[in-house]
């Protein structure tokens, strides 16, 4: 079927949606080798300087560029043509992971350099990861918006389950190889969205005199109103400043111990299962779980899963605790992807996003960096326990207000 007008039947099965195939295909590229790139930038900076600050300090700042770039993002999408935003996004970071690469290869892949290009990719992260979400809502129908969602989530983390052995394996043969193949994935992932056949250009109202600021903070605004969607957006911001840091602790602490590239990817990545368990329940919880106990649910089962963290060395076992906690966090994230999707209007879909972006990736710098900081003074577990208490304390602000979710079309639940 041609999608050149952006009609779409709501009897097309995903399957067969040839343009949320390739969508999918270029997200899932990306992801794949981000992760590989994820697991071996905290080992690179261990080995270059000894230093868990360091360590914390690079990962805030790749971060921290990907949340500053998200309100900006969020405008760019909503006004130009958003296949254009997304190949330009992809070569961008093709171009900058090579680089990367090629310093990590000649041994030039000082602190400063790291800082800089994970900045530059930070920025063309956010309005790749907004444009996705944007067009994913104009490929699929909106009766199948939640199993695409969970169909991409599952994808995600697929990559990220592989991304990290992967990143572990080429790390022992060479430390810049991990870096050349998440570079190559860029690449590839540009190739696919040049196939793309479906209209992107946006269809919204005319606001050519809106003001810039009034365009940036357009998402904010949206967001504001919306009370469910604010308190969760807010609780799963400060999960995320817990769980970042959860993950820096346990790569640590398994590098501390001795591990190799390859176990401690695989010890990782293992977690990444989790979250394909998540995002596959997801659908069945969006239709048959209020929102505010979906939140309170994931975030107790994360609260003592951290704790049970601080109790053991293995690696196996620390491996299967970060799976339990992405398969929590999956769940969870999905559903509010799928809610925020479809209560907002298609000109505003970057922009809202972005806003949701911007909240969910300022605290993880904050998490890193205080979490390496916390492992110089104190012993891993107790690092662990710290962050377990954090998260317990966000648990009372999980019960969401009295208000409608719409889900794939229909109100939705609530509590």
């Amino acid at each position: 079927m041609s999608l050149r007008n952006g009609t779409r039947r709501d009897t097309d099965s995903l399957l067969r949606n040839r343009d949320f195939q390739l969508l999918g295909a270029s997200q899932g590229l990306s992801l794949l080798g981000s992760g590989a790139s994820a697991l071996a930038l905290p080992l690179l900076v261990l080995r270059t300087t000894g230093s868990p600050v360091a360590v914390g300090l690079v990962e805030a700042a790749w971060t921290a560029s990907l949340a500053v770039a998200c309100l900006p993002a969020g405008s760019v999408v909503d006004r130009f043509d958003r296949r254009t935003v997304l190949l330009f996004c992809e070569t961008g970071r093709a171009v900058g992971g090579a680089l990367l690469a090629a310093l990590v290869q000649f041994g030039s892949a000082s602190l400063p350099a790291l800082l800089a290009i994970g900045a530059l990719l930070g920025l063309l992260t956010a309005p790749f990861n907004a444009a996705g979400l944007a067009s994913t809502q104009q490929i699929v129908p909106e009766a199948k918006l939640a199993t695409a969602m969970a169909v991409n989530r599952v994808r995600g983390q697929a990559a990220l389950l592989l991304g990290p052995v992967i990143g572990g394996a080429l790390y022992t043969v060479s430390p810049g190889l991990p870096f050349w193949f998440d570079a190559t994935t860029f690449a590839v992932s540009a190739l696919s969205l040049l196939f793309l056949r479906t209209e992107l250009t946006v269809l919204r109202p005319d606001d050519g005199d809106e003001g810039l600021l009034r365009s940036l903070t357009a998402g904010l605004r949206l967001l504001w109103q919306d009370a469910a969607l604010r308190r969760m957006t807010l609780v799963a911001s400060g999960q995320n400043f817990v769980l970042d840091g959860v993950y820096l602790a346990v790569i640590v602490l398994l590098a501390g111990a001795g591990g190799s590239g390859t176990s401690v990817g695989l010890i990782t990545g293992v977690s990444a299962a989790g979250g394909i368990v998540g995002a596959l329940i997801a659908p069945w919880l969006q239709r048959n779980v209020p929102f505010g106990r979906v939140l309170l649910g994931t975030g107790v089962v994360c609260v003592a899963l951290v704790a049970a963290m601080a109790m053991t060395g293995s690696g196996p076992v620390l491996g299967a605790l970060l799976a339990g906690c992405a398969c929590a966090t999956a769940a969870s994230s999905t559903v509010m992807t799928v809610a925020r999707t479809v209560r907002t209007p298609p000109h505003l879909q970057g922009r809202m996003h972005s806003a949701i972006g911007l909240l969910l990736m300022a605290t993880p710098p904050l998490g890193s960096a205080l979490t390496g900081v916390l492992l110089e003074a104190l012993p891993g577990p107790a690092v662990l326990l710290l962050l377990a208490a954090v998260m317990a304390l966000l648990l009372p602000a999980t019960r969401v207000p009295h208000d409608t979710v719409v889900a794939t079309g229909v109100r939705g639940r609530t509590d």
